[in-house]
């Protein structure tokens, strides 16, 4: 029987690994090697300027002595990063923290001192360069204090990384709860636009099918033929369901089959006229927009009227804004003081409205000086055009805006 044993990394791989996860967020080998090298470059010129005086400052070996005296700091700052971490200052525990800092810190100094010392040597033999000092008058345990201040002082940076990133992982979640919070928002009122439809479809098809039920008695052949036309309306309005918006071309279109629709039952007792504008044709409304305010002022703005009922429908741009509006010549609304009913149909459309522009549109409805009712709507501007552009590069197309 064959055994199969798994390989185990070393200790010393795993710790190795511990530690470059810890610090792979805080500033790499390149950064530390730029920052040292500068370090060096500095100390020179501050002993450069202390002795003027001394030889053994001058010339590019000098330099490199220096440069290479902090060189063992590119592998030592990650460790301390990696303490800093581990026993971190800002926490709770910051005094125990401290104090195991500190202790930690002499056994450091003392094996960071001799590489401090030991790695000019190095360089200077490798490149047969001269020395600062002769060898028998280094000592090592000379850069005990600048060893144990280096220390300290990559503390001090570590605990700025640290804080760094924490206040960007904040900020990067906090940026993920604003999304996931506006893409709940979205769907929540997405969901209640669809009520709102899911209402008012209903509630048109209810009113259709009680007017034809009506003329089966009176005009049998006219119901049949609203019947066939209620059947075409309601495919197009069913293929427009699953869209919020559709083009104020195709609007007007599915409004007109319904005016065809209502025409057959009152005859020439009504007449809808369309104004719209030729620039107004590609703006994008709401689905199912103006049948609810036709049908508005049918049933209670002609209901009871002797004269032939006028509806006039329009559509202008002004600016970024569209306005729309459906006049009728019936019994206007109620005198001043009393209270005035407001149907499914508008009521719904008021608040599908209120959903889908928040703050940026209007609906009131008001009474001309030439008597009737006049419903008008104010909406943002949005070309079909520019609304293709949008879901190309999900940025928003609002005319003028």
């Amino acid at each position: 029987m064959e055994t199969v044993r798994h390989k185990q990394g070393s200790p010393y791989t795993a710790i190795s690994q511990k530690l470059i996860d810890a610090v792979k967020d805080y500033p790499g080998f390149g950064k530390m090697f730029l920052f040292w090298t500068a370090i060096g470059v500095l100390s020179h010129l501050r002993y450069y300027v202390m002795f003027p005086s001394m030889p053994e400052l001058r010339g590019i070996s000098a330099v490199i002595g220096c440069v290479a005296c902090f060189y063992p700091w590119i592998a030592l700052t990650p460790v301390v990063f990696y303490l800093e971490k581990r026993f971190p200052l800002a926490a709770g525990r910051w005094v125990r923290n401290l104090v195991l800092l500190a202790a930690i810190s002499v056994p450091f100094s003392l094996i960071a001192s001799p590489l401090m010392v030991g790695t000019p040597l190095l360089v200077a033999s490798a490149f047969r360069l001269p020395t600062l000092l002769p060898p028998d008058r280094i000592l090592w345990f000379r850069e005990l204090l600048v060893a144990e201040t280096i220390f300290w002082c990559s503390v001090a940076a570590g605990y700025f990384f640290r804080t760094l990133l924490l206040l960007r992982e904040q900020e990067r979640k906090a940026a993920q709860l604003a999304l996931e919070k506006a893409q709940l928002e979205a769907g929540l009122n997405q969901a209640q636009l669809e009520v709102l439809r899911a209402r008012l479809n209903p509630h048109f098809l209810f009113n259709s099918l009680q007017n034809i039920s009506v003329l089966t008695k009176q005009d049998p052949n006219t119901a049949s033929r609203m019947l066939t036309r209620l059947g075409d309306l309601l495919r197009a309005v069913l293929r427009h369901d699953s869209q919020p918006e559709s083009t104020l071309r195709e609007e007007l279109s599915l409004t007109q089959a319904y005016v065809a629709l209502e025409q057959m039952r009152f005859g020439d007792r009504l007449h809808v006229n369309f104004d719209i504008a030729q620039e107004s044709q590609e703006a994008m409304v709401p689905c199912f927009l103006l049948q609810p305010l036709i049908e508005n002022a049918i049933i209670h703005g002609l209901r009871g009227a002797r004269q032939t009922g006028i509806i006039t429908v329009s559509a202008v741009t002004q600016g970024s804004e569209l306005v729309l509006t459906v006049t009728d010549n019936g019994i206007g609304l109620p005198a001043e003081g009393a209270e005035m009913k407001i149907g499914v149909g508008l009521r719904s459309t008021r608040e599908r409205l209120e959903r889908m522009y928040p703050d940026r549109h209007t609906f009131f409805i008001r009474k001309p000086a030439e008597g009737g009712a006049e419903i008008r709507i104010q909406i943002p501007l949005r070309s079909a055009d520019l609304e293709d552009a949008v879901n190309h590069n999900g940025q928003p197309a609002l005319v003028g805006r």
